[in-house]
């Protein structure tokens, strides 16, 4: 790994299309994560994790077999804990929510419980394969 280049973490649109649909939603309103310029800062301080998913998705409504995303991914230093409101888009089933727009807060969207539950996965063997460390960027990209 080269120490100033951010890996990239890619979710397939043919294998998890709600949570690349999700993030490529998130990323077009204004929030960091797809580029280099504007990566995501990983985390593994589980209080900076609870303060970004709790407020992000502790109050989403119960839809069968969806379970609330937030994006940017909880274990980044960019989510609620950094500052900012929730957003979300039409079809995300938080109606609670407004939309919006900016480089701050969060955005949440109701996906497939099989698509989050895989996203955890994917992002822990991405941080070990990439050797992404507390402090280091990563960039978040769907392909």
């Amino acid at each position: 790994m080269v120490p100033w280049y951010a890996s990239e973490l890619v979710y397939s649109k043919a294998s998890y299309p709600s949570l690349a649909s999700h993030v490529e939603r998130a990323q077009a309103s204004g929030l960091p994560g797809a580029t280099f310029d504007k990566p995501l800062i990983r985390t593994t301080d589980p209080a900076i994790i609870k303060k970004n998913r709790d407020p992000a998705c502790g109050d989403a409504p119960s839809v069968w077999l969806m379970t609330c995303d937030e994006y940017p991914v909880a274990t980044s230093r960019n989510g609620l804990s950094a500052g900012g409101t929730r957003r979300t888009f039409d079809g995300c089933q938080m109606p609670h929510v407004s939309s919006g727009t900016g480089s701050s807060g969060v955005s949440v969207c109701m996906i497939t419980g099989k698509e989050n539950s895989a996203q955890g996965g994917l992002n822990t063997q991405f941080y070990r394969r990439e050797r992404v460390l507390d402090g280091d960027p990563f960039r978040v990209t769907v392909s």
